[in-house]
């Protein structure tokens, strides 16, 4: 009988192991994916300049279709609809909708940074920083996070990424 129980009690101590396995795994693949997408839409964001400022003043003036490239890579990649909510099959809830909480066009310097560039870029509103040494892109995105088992807590993921155009 002891034995039984034995394994009763172990069965039931590896499954929520398992569980709590695939919860963490979940957790970690959101998140890099999240971030992965962003580098690539900042980067795509970051390309988009107005080649006639370059030449005439060797200005980097990124041009107003920017925020549209980033979120149409965000889509593609993260394979959300035109209201950026997920399109099955993907790992998020299709009730979830990916928001665009910051972006910010760095064309002169950091905002409250007289110096120029290198500066140090500063959203305290969401933790994020970064070392910015040229023209660049500053986006940071929210998405709730893919429980499939509701053990780690009801939270956002917050990303944050910038890309600085590589031309200057």
């Amino acid at each position: 009988m002891k034995w039984a129980i034995l394994l009763l009690f172990t069965a039931a101590f590896c499954t929520i192991l398992w569980i709590w396995q695939m919860d963490n795994h979940t957790s970690k693949t959101g998140y890099s994916r999240l971030k992965n997408s962003l580098d690539l839409a900042t980067h795509d964001a970051a390309m988009q300049i107005d080649k006639n400022e370059l030449a005439r003043n060797g200005r980097i003036i990124f041009a107003n279709n920017a925020q549209g490239i980033l979120s149409a890579t965000l889509q593609k990649n993260l394979r959300l609809d035109l209201n950026n909510y997920p399109v099955a099959p993907n790992m998020f809830r299709s009730s979830d909708q990916v928001r665009v909480l910051v972006f910010d066009k760095l064309e002169s310097g950091c905002p409250n940074s007289a110096a120029g560039f290198p500066c140090t870029y500063n959203n305290t509103t969401y933790g994020y920083v970064d070392t910015i040494r040229g023209p660049s892109i500053v986006a940071i995105i929210s998405m709730r996070h893919p429980r499939p088992f509701a053990f780690s807590a009801d939270r956002s993921y917050i990303v944050g990424s910038s890309h600085e155009y590589k031309g200057y």
